[in-house]
């Protein structure tokens, strides 16, 4: 009754109802979603039903910009294969480009605090003056306490201009990271699997620029009965054969097991990763797995 149930996603009284025996059995030798009753004599474990199972990149990501503007360059083509961090497009970068120019120039700009240096030197020593006459009685009490203040002035002035520096530098660092922001790079090793936009388009935020496919590893979603939670285990490995064109098997890894039981279905899904190494398998491609029963000891 339960691969009945299972089989056809509905209550089994409703499927029950009508049916002989003989229907009923032929019901239930039917392929399950998700996996299919070993038959009697063969040696344990679950296949998976080709039908549900596919074999698919790991993920696919629709690339956009996180600003909006006129799209000046697209620099991959379809099936391109493209690494982390690789430059795939860019915005018009024209006023951006402008402002960074402008705060380097403010960052690497020291004159204020050169002359605010030469100020201070020089009252300093007009201040030293002021003391040996003051000694002779050839300078008065308040010159003296004007190039007091004078040299604490340009002290003041010093700090002042090491402060704005230092803005400066904020500044570009923030104008660098705007200008970053139009450079659209790719945040994964894969391939360029469709172009969406051409140069002089406008971008919005939500406007995808290209899809770009994640190909190592790749993955299949299996759906598997409930009462194997707890026989499927992490870096368990299956037997996953891939239909033509491939038609070849490989071993693949459990790298995922849902926590969660689907109640409708008495389910629950696990994700299996075949490695990759040079995109020598396409996605897409139909597949069934085997799963060694953990609790029979295969």
């Amino acid at each position: 009754m339960r691969y009945l149930y299972y089989c056809f996603r509905k209550p089994a009284a409703k499927i029950m109802a009508g049916l002989s025996w003989a229907t009923m059995t032929l019901a239930v030798s039917c392929p399950v979603a998700g996996f299919a009753q070993t038959p009697a004599g063969q040696s344990g474990g679950l296949t998976a039903d080709v039908s549900e199972c596919l074999l698919k990149p790991r993920h696919v990501i629709q690339l956009g910009s996180p600003v909006f503007g006129v799209l000046k360059g697209v620099f991959v083509d379809r099936a391109d294969v493209v690494k982390a961090g690789q430059v795939v497009a860019k915005l018009d970068t024209t006023v951006e480009e402008a402002q960074v120019a402008l705060d380097h120039y403010r960052l690497t700009n020291v004159r204020q605090i050169e002359a605010a240096k030469t100020d201070l030197a020089w009252n300093q020593r007009e201040l030293e003056r002021r003391h040996r006459l003051a000694g002779n009685m050839f300078s008065k009490a308040n010159e003296i306490d004007e190039f007091i203040t004078k040299v604490e002035q340009d002290r003041i002035a010093i700090r002042k201009a090491e402060s704005d520096l230092e803005v400066a530098k904020l500044e570009s660092a923030r104008s660098d990271a705007q200008l970053n922001l139009k450079i659209i790079r790719s945040p994964v090793n894969g391939i360029v699997s469709e172009l969406k936009l051409a140069p002089g388009e406008f971008i919005y935020e939500q406007t995808p620029i290209m899809t770009i496919a994640e190909m190592d590893p790749l993955t299949v979603d299996l759906v598997v009965p409930s009462e194997r939670l707890r026989s499927v285990r992490l870096g368990m490995t299956g037997q996953l054969h891939l239909h033509a064109p491939v038609d070849k098997t490989f071993p693949a890894q459990v790298d995922a097991i849902d926590q969660v039981i689907d109640p409708a279905s008495d389910t629950f899904r696990i994700r299996l990763a075949l490695p990759n190494p040079g995109y020598a398998i396409p996605a897409g491609i139909r597949c069934s797995v085997k799963l060694p029963d953990a609790e029979a000891g295969e």
